[in-house]
């Protein structure tokens, strides 16, 4: 704090009275003359002054002095006193300390603010997120949903074909991620935007089309919230917790993102952005009210297509968001209104007639509130605060697909119990249609109390008490479409799994989870200048109906430059909407099929119901563990931590071996007469089914740094390093094996069991950042690097002999371990496959990024940014170049400030 006379004030909140007006004050000590200011607050006899401010002061015997505010700087005069103290306005390139990467905070937190939002141009916080540890840079495509996970290698892959994180591995933790905006969680556990539930991996991508334009993927259900629905227009600051996060958070197991935004006055702000085939338009504007209140209004349009040249694959967002803020001494409250439509496009292309078209259109209205009521008076308090978070989502989702199919007619199934009856059939050409209309809607409730207790020994206990609600529902239409647009059977014998039309407001129950918790954040300093810090907390969660009670620990000893940190706690995370209802199961089966043409059509099917809900799915669990150390050198600040995270109960598929009484029929056709058909008996019919099941695992050990240097004055340099190395180890549980069919048919034996394979995937990351910072010049000129040093992925060789076999009347019979090569098995034994080895081998490989941005005094700012800046190019081991190595791309950005 810089002062003009020796006494100090703080600034509270002020009313806006006038603008623009010179004015001198007359002091004791001497004359302020202020000219030229913006702005100019008065309130209970403090006077403001902001915005550029030319300030003479004049005082007897002594020279004239002349100083400007500069734009993070405020003159307040009290009375006798007056000083020029920060402004709120932290995000100007002309701040000499400005942060420009983000920072680890006291234990496994990273924060984002700032400038370091910017320091990837990013159109959603799915890009800011990629500066982070064991993250990277990736090609950029909008047309895709975005997600993310933490500490582990079932990410994103630089050796992948794909950008998505699909499949058990990567679906569980995408799954587990917890995003909240102004501490109200986000929630897409009511997203059943999927085409065939009842059959497919929990985990599987519904409504993916891929063309020469591109692929277009919608957001989808299981995966957590789309990263790209949520813009950074009004961001503030995002806090990511990597590791184990205080009890007050809920229905995660991998990780949490907390984003936070403000309502306060701001000029008017313009922004523009351009990269490739996506252009963002936004606006801000920040408004100061009488009675310490603001109003902050954002809105925004983005366009992405993958290829220019055609426009037959898009992706639109429109946001739009109003945060009302009052500050007073004893309350603070934050009113937030938001509506946003993302619509995915995918058009059909002119040259392929048997082209997919899908069409996505998601609208979100959102209402959130935030309460806090501090409690004033005299004598000791059990709670100085109570507040309250509340928050509402409705969202209506639309999603279809359309393909045309010229197969000839063909019967399909439409029973809805059990039955032998005639088959529909479908024309011999025909546009096959599906749609799914649904219709989520979820609130989301805290309260709370905190109180603050010092101990005559000085020990500072931070506490709270509190309740989480979360409420989920489905009120859509759900799934329906043409005459056969699920499955059709091509010949007499054949069958199929179908689905039937699926109302999700008349059979989708809505879910609800409670939970209590409890923290206790303790701080104490010793004699000796050692510095304990330890956050202790304790949750009840009764999620679905299911308890589980997680302890969590964070605590840190600081010992001057010296911190040691450890950190141990429970994570649970509730089955969503469209894991527990996937509605019933149809096995359809053509008994015959019956033509003579110009007369009739008879299709005689047999269909097979089975209940499809999942109500028996218990939420999914991660130990979450971690031990690090800090350290502060005169020239940097070195964060090391090594964790080790255990996932269990996660969520996947496997096969049921079901028998049917398959129905012998007689036919009788007479002339031209329709046939018609008698069920003389059955015979047995055997055929798996897929369910879903908490029975999954894995594991990630791995070491995360980060380094901060601190600024190289005579260079105007900033200098960050990350780097991160995990090993990841995953299968199905122990008890739950493969089940196949054996090759030679065995009377003795249906189906043989054997272990399921498993995976290890090893990943080493790393990453520079290089920032030129010349504040006086509004200027940064900033490179960052990104290293892949390992990348790799060994699926293991399946096992050649049975553990146990299922016999004819479906009984399983487990098979001693002695007993797995006796030849009497030997119609179970199956080929032996090779483990396989897959990723960058011995190569790395490295990618370099340059961002440059310059500030303009009449309120100009553009940035440029240049992704692989070098062209460097890589390939595999075929001469295919690696779909994610991020190509050479140019990206801008205008802003304008009123």
């Amino acid at each position: 704090m810089k002062r003009i006379v020796l006494s100090a004030v703080l600034s509270i909140g002020s009313v806006a009275v006038f603008y623009g007006q010179e004015q001198k004050i007359d002091l004791n000590s001497g004359t302020f003359e202020v000219k030229r200011c913006d702005r100019v607050y008065e309130e209970k006899g403090i006077i403001t002054y902001t915005g550029g401010c030319e300030i003479i002061f004049r005082q007897a015997g002594k020279p004239t002095k002349t100083v400007f505010l500069k734009k993070n700087e405020k003159l307040v005069v009290q009375g006798k006193h007056a000083a020029i103290v920060p402004t709120d306005v932290v995000s100007d390139i002309r701040i000499e300390g400005i942060e420009l990467t983000a920072r680890k905070k006291n234990f496994s937190e990273i924060e984002i603010k700032q400038e370091a939002l910017q320091n990837i141009q990013s159109f959603s916080i799915g890009d800011v997120l990629q500066q982070l540890p064991g993250q990277f840079i990736q090609p950029f495509d909008n047309t895709q949903f975005k997600n993310i996970v933490f500490r582990t290698a079932s990410g994103t892959s630089v050796a992948s074909n794909s950008t998505l994180l699909s499949g058990d591995e990567a679906g569980n933790k995408a799954f587990g991620v917890q995003v909240m905006v102004n501490d109200i969680a986000l929630s897409n556990n009511e997203n059943m935007q999927s085409y065939n539930s009842a059959y497919s991996s929990p985990f599987g991508v519904n409504f993916s089309t891929s063309g020469r334009s591109g692929t277009l993927t919608p957001s989808q259900p299981n995966f957590g919230v789309d990263l790209r629905e949520i813009p950074t227009e009004n961001i503030e600051r995002i806090e990511v917790i990597q590791g184990i996060p205080d009890a007050k958070y809920g229905d995660l197991t991998s990780g949490l993102i907390k984003v936070e935004t403000f309502a306060k006055r701001s000029p008017l702000r313009l922004d523009a952005s351009i990269r490739e085939g996506t252009y963002q338009l936004g606006l801000t504007r920040g408004f100061a009210l009488k009675n310490n209140q603001a109003l902050s209004v954002s809105a925004g349009y983005m366009n992405s297509i993958t290829d220019p040249r055609t426009s037959l694959i898009g992706y639109d967002r429109i946001n739009t968001n109003v945060l009302w803020g009052i500050s007073t001494t004893n309350i603070k409250n934050k009113l937030s209104f938001s509506f946003s439509q993302n619509t995915s496009n995918g058009k059909k292309d002119p040259d392929d007639l048997t082209g997919v078209v899908i069409n996505s259109n998601n609208k979100s209205f959102a209402i959130s509130n935030n309460f806090k009521y501090t409690i004033r008076g005299t004598g000791r308090k059990v709670f100085n605060t109570v507040g309250a978070d509340v928050g509402l989502n409705y969202s209506t989702q639309f999603t279809e697909r359309r393909y045309f199919l010229n197969q000839g007619s063909r019967p399909y199934g439409n029973a809805l119990d059990n039955s032998v009856y005639y088959a529909p059939y479908t024309p011999p050409s025909y546009e096959n249609q599906t749609f799914v209309d649904g219709k989520p809607v979820n609130v989301y409730f805290n309260v709370n109390a905190d109180g603050v207790y010092t101990s005559s020994r000085k020990w500072v206990h931070m506490y709270s008490v509190g309740f989480n609600f979360r409420y989920g529902d489905n009120l859509g239409k759900g799934k329906y479409g043409t005459a056969g647009q699920f499955s059709t059977i091509a010949t007499a014998g054949g069958t199929a799994n179908g689905v039937r039309d699926y109302n999700y407001q008349d059979n989708v129950l809505a879910t609800s989870q409670y939970a209590f918790y409890i923290q206790d954040n303790i701080f104490k300093r010793f004699s000796n200048k050692h510095t304990l810090r330890t956050n202790l907390g304790l949750r009840y969660d009764i999620q679905n109906g299911r308890s589980t009670i997680s302890p969590r620990i964070n605590t840190s000893y600081q010992i001057k430059d010296f911190t040691l940190r450890a950190g141990l706690g429970l994570t649970s995370k509730a089955p969503s909407l469209n894991q527990l209802y996937t509605g019933p199961r149809y096995f359809d089966i053509l008994l015959g099929d019956y033509r003579l043409p110009g007369y009739y059509t008879v299709g005689i099917m047999q269909t097979v119901v089975t209940p499809g809900d999942n109500s028996e799915l218990t939420p999914s669990k991660s130990w979450k563990t971690e031990i690090g150390i800090d350290y502060k050198l005169p020239f940097a600040t070195f964060n090391l931590t090594g964790y080790y995270n255990k996932l269990f109960d996660g969520f996947s598929t496997i096969s049921v071996a079901k028998m049917m009484d398959k129905a012998k029929v007689e036919v009788s056709a007479e002339g031209t007469h329709i046939p018609t058909f008698e069920i003389v008996g059955t015979e047995k019919f055997y055929y798996l089914q897929n369910r879903i099941i908490n029975g999954y695992e894995s594991s990630d050990a791995g070491l995360e740094m980060m380094v901060s240097f601190k600024k190289i004055k005579a260079l105007n340099l900033i200098t960050g390093f990350n780097a991160s190395y995990v090993k990841t180890k995953s299968k199905k549980n122990e008890g739950i094996p493969s089940i196949i069919a054996p090759a030679i048919p065995d009377p003795d034996f249906q189906y043989g069991l054997y272990n399921d394979t498993h995976t290890e995937a090893t990943m080493a990351r790393a990453s520079f950042s290089f920032d030129y910072h010349l504040p006086s010049s509004g200027l940064i000129i900033g490179l960052r690097t990104d290293h892949f040093l390992i990348d790799k992925r060994l699926t293991g060789g399946n096992d050649i002999y049975p553990i146990g076999y299922i016999d004819p009347q479906l009984n399983t019979v487990m098979i001693p371990d002695g007993e797995r090569n006796n030849p009497i098995y030997q119609n179970l034994f199956r080929k032996p496959s090779e483990e396989s080895l897959s990723g960058l081998g011995n190569k790395t490989l490295h990618n370099i990024h340059l961002r440059v941005t310059k500030d303009f005094l009449s309120g100009f700012r553009i940035s440029v940014y240049v992704n692989n800046v070098f062209n460097l190019k890589a390939y595999n081991e075929y001469g295919t170049a690696y779909t994610n190595f991020t190509p050479t791309s140019f990206g801008a950005n205008v802003s304008y400030k009123f």
